[in-house]
């Protein structure tokens, strides 16, 4: 015949948890603490090294000139071809 398996042990009895125990509640204390720092510094890092950084100019028209090219009207014009002039000495 079928042996019944020894019968399950039941659930603890929640007061007596270690985590209910001084030491599970400072531990828990310091687990949240430490989560809490972790976030305060993840932010700070942020606002003072990401957030400042400027951001790139990605208006649409900018965009096309970047593609496209600097302007014929903005292009430096090029020198005239200057040569010497000698002066002439009589």
């Amino acid at each position: 015949m079928l042996r019944s398996s020894p019968a399950i042990s039941p659930r603890p009895d929640p007061a007596s948890s270690w985590f209910r125990s001084v030491e599970g509640r400072r531990y828990g204390r310091h687990f949240l603490g430490l989560i809490v720092l972790k976030i305060v510094l993840l932010t700070a890092l942020y606002f003072v090294f990401i957030a400042q950084q400027p951001r790139a100019d990605t208006s649409p028209d900018r965009v096309f000139d970047a593609i496209r090219g600097t302007p014929a009207a903005a292009a430096p014009a090029s020198p005239p071809d200057s040569q010497p002039q000698s002066e002439s000495k009589p």
